[in-house]
């Protein structure tokens, strides 16, 4: 029989068809051939993968390292700080390595903390009223340091109305006479005391305020030495390349006739408004009051037949994907899981479905549903084999295959199974179907498949009924 597609053209509806066989093997044809078109874009796009994939596996490398590495800084700021808490001597400080690696980092001075470190010590605890010290022999910036944390005043802190200043019984800074250790004056401030001019501890002098005559903080140097040297030394992860949203840059069946296809009027009409109006989606409430955008959305997943039941549809959207027991998961149509998976209403809301990509996804879906289902209209079956061969590789039980009413289609037609079937139990077709067919060999070879939906095509285009008879019943159900 000759084939025609130009039926498929014209505005117009024709009745003509041609042979669901033939067809298919025409664009079997024709997939061969863009495939070979491709091949060089194709080589290319593999060539992109690897190297790709080597750059991302150099990088997960050095993440793990930089991990590490950021571990330990963290690790370091909080010991700086718990450091400071315990230290009663400015000893303890200035001897304790880790401690003074973190100040001298924090300060911009881990050159001096690595070259000679008995200097910065110097440099610390000079005594800033004798010009003479460490501190004024050397750079401004030394001098600022020792002004900074005054590790060298000596004596016991005293506040501005001359009351000692230590630490109470619970281990907090206190001024008010229930101090039981006394605080070196040299670790007010890394302590987290404000001071004035003459090194004595400011108190609130606002005699209105409920702390009146008690400490008052300064910005808190050892905090702030910590996130400096955090900030310092804490490497930033490197990021993965991230592969293409899309690696196939043309529909299987392109061609002259699917692209004068796409460009009727009444396929551009549909996808202008869809591509005009699904930005303006605020809430599934507003999807789900525009019948014209939800049958568009629903049909681009081959959905197009649950429009009318939108309740159904919301409420599988709207389930977790990561619960194995939500409705997405337990219907055995993957298309739901897929549609689902894609927008994650859950945790998205609308956000992703108004994405630019998710809309050229949806457009895509759509223009490609809408030829295949007008190829059926000259050609029945023609756009149930194309579907099966694209739909097999997500099956993985059997009554997924009687779920689904396209995959059931073909492979009762194509193994002369009686409708009867849907009479039975669901276990008791679930057996019956698995005499005829099997799963695993569908998933995992093309010729297997192949070999079922020619099979297919040939009932279709022969006409034959799949009742069967009665002997093939009595042996089936018996």
């Amino acid at each position: 029989m000759a084939i025609d597609l130009s039926v498929l053209l014209g505005g117009g509806v024709s009745t003509a068809t041609v042979s669901p066989l033939a067809m298919y093997k025409k664009l079997q044809k024709l997939a061969a051939e863009n495939e070979a078109k491709n091949q060089p874009d194709a080589a290319a796009a593999k060539a992109k993968e690897v190297a790709r994939e080597l750059n991302n596996a150099a990088v997960r490398v050095r993440n793990s390292q930089y991990r590490e590495s950021n571990a330990r800084v963290e690790n370091d700021a909080l010991y700086y700080q718990n450091r400071v808490k315990t230290a009663t001597t400015v000893n303890e400080l200035i001897s304790d390595d880790r401690f003074l690696k973190v100040l001298a980092t924090a300060n911009g001075l881990s050159d001096l903390y690595n070259t000679d470190r008995q200097r910065l010590r110097d440099i610390l605890t000079s005594d800033l009223s004798d010009p003479g010290s460490v501190a004024y022999q050397g750079p401004l910036k030394h001098l600022e340091l020792a002004k900074k944390y005054n590790f060298g005043a000596a004596g016991t802190q005293l506040d501005v109305n001359g009351n000692t200043v230590g630490l109470d019984a619970d281990g907090k800074l206190a001024n008010d006479g229930t101090v039981v250790t006394a605080l070196p004056a040299g670790l007010a401030r890394i302590k987290g005391i404000a001071l004035d001019f003459n090194g004595d501890a400011v108190v609130v002098d606002d005699i209105t305020s409920t702390n009146y005559g008690k400490l008052v903080g300064n910005l808190g140097t050892a905090a702030a030495d910590a996130k400096a040297y955090s900030g310092a030394l804490t490497k930033a992860l490197l990021e993965e390349q991230a592969a293409p949203s899309d690696t196939a840059n043309y529909y299987e069946y392109d061609g002259e006739e699917y692209q004068k296809f796409i460009g009727r009027s009444d396929i551009k009409k549909q996808v202008d408004y869809y591509r005009e109006n699904i930005g303006s989606v605020q809430s599934l409430d507003d999807l789900f009051k525009d019948s014209r955008l939800l049958t568009f959305l629903l049909k681009s997943y081959g959905l197009e037949s649950e429009a009318q039941y939108p309740g159904k549809i919301r409420k599988i959207i709207e389930s977790d994907i990561t619960d194995i027991n939500s409705l997405a998961n337990r219907f055995q149509d993957p298309r739901f899981l897929k549609l689902t998976e894609d927008l994650n209403v859950k945790v998205f809301g609308v956000i992703k479905l108004k994405l630019g990509l998710q809309t050229d996804k949806v457009v895509d879906n759509y223009q490609r549903t809408s030829y295949e289902e007008n190829l059926d209209e000259q050609a029945p079956g023609v756009r149930a084999a194309i579907e099966f061969e694209r739909r097999i590789k997500d099956v993985s039980q059997t009554v997924q295959l009687l779920g689904d009413n396209v995959l059931r289609e073909v492979v009762t037609v194509a193994n002369n199974i009686p409708q009867e079937l849907a009479y039975q139990e669901v276990d008791s077709q679930v057996t019956a179907l698995e005499k005829r067919v099997d799963v695993n060999e569908l998933k995992n070879d093309a010729g297997a498949v192949e070999k079922l939906v020619l099979r297919y095509l040939t009932f279709k285009d022969s006409g034959l009924s799949s009742s069967g008879g009665q002997s093939y019943l009595l042996d089936l159900f018996g």
